[in-house]
């Protein structure tokens, strides 16, 4: 059952990684909005309603849920080493 938990664990981190790397793509790519004036006006043009998701409230909510995620897979860390009595390593 520990491996179990164990296997779990590590989906839950490769999965909050994954969300962190979009995150930060989400967040690069609002930042080269704001900050490019070509890329304003085509967006204006072509696809107008993508300015809502590029002005940076998406990304600061992003980054606030990842935040959060963040506390919550600390403490699930936490409280899986505790069930299981420690750290230990297996050779």
């Amino acid at each position: 059952m520990a491996r179990g938990n164990s296997h779990m664990l590590a989906g839950k981190v490769v999965l909050f990684l994954q969300f962190g790397f979009i995150v930060f793509l989400i967040y690069a790519l609002s930042a080269e909005y704001q900050s490019n004036r070509f890329q304003q006006s085509w967006i204006s043009v072509k696809a107008s309603w993508l300015q809502y998701l590029l002005n940076g409230y998406l990304a600061a909510a992003l980054i606030g849920v990842f935040i959060g995620g963040a506390f919550l897979l600390v403490g699930d860390i936490v409280r899986n080493r505790r069930r299981r009595g420690g750290l230990k390593t297996v050779v």
